[in-house]
């Protein structure tokens, strides 16, 4: 398991041809929160583009690169949808309980590479707070709504 800012910048490689398609900008996840479910590259060729992969297109995630099996297509919309399927940016947004409480600002998340499934999440409470007590992470799966401008824990 890995936290995904760790792969942001990885060059992403057409298995088939050994071409680079971009580098690693984004994850997208589902609705829920609990599943990544597309890869969004920038980069790669002469006329550099934004693509987005579905993320059963993944190979493999290596230490170097990431492997995909198909070439991916055009990211448009903000974020991208996949497939008439809509995605979500998590990065950045308040974690917030279903009472209004807030839980802090989600700075990353640990996900599985093999399956996509979220496994963890690293909030901030702030820069003070964060140099004292370090950035806590919530290792469980959460029941989240993910709405534009915050995640709200579910019931």
């Amino acid at each position: 398991m890995r936290f995904s800012r760790e792969m942001i910048g990885l060059p992403v490689i057409f298995l088939k041809s050994g071409r680079e398609l971009g580098k690693v900008k984004e994850w997208l996840l589902d609705e829920g929160g609990e599943n990544v479910i597309a890869l969004v590259t920038e980069g790669g060729g002469w006329l550099p583009q934004r693509r987005i992969f579905p993320y059963r297109a993944i190979i493999s995630v290596g230490t170097d690169a990431i492997l995909v099996q198909e070439e991916g297509s055009p990211a448009s919309g903000d974020p991208p949808e996949l497939e008439n399927q809509q995605t979500f940016r998590v990065l950045g947004k308040r974690m917030l309980t279903a009472e209004g409480n807030e839980l802090g600002i989600v700075e990353d998340f640990l996900f599985d590479e093999g399956s996509g499934r979220i496994t963890g999440w690293r909030l901030s409470s702030g820069l003070i707070d964060d140099l004292l007590k370090g950035r806590p992470v919530v290792e469980q799966s959460l029941q989240l709504k993910i709405g534009e401008d915050a995640l709200i824990l579910g019931n």
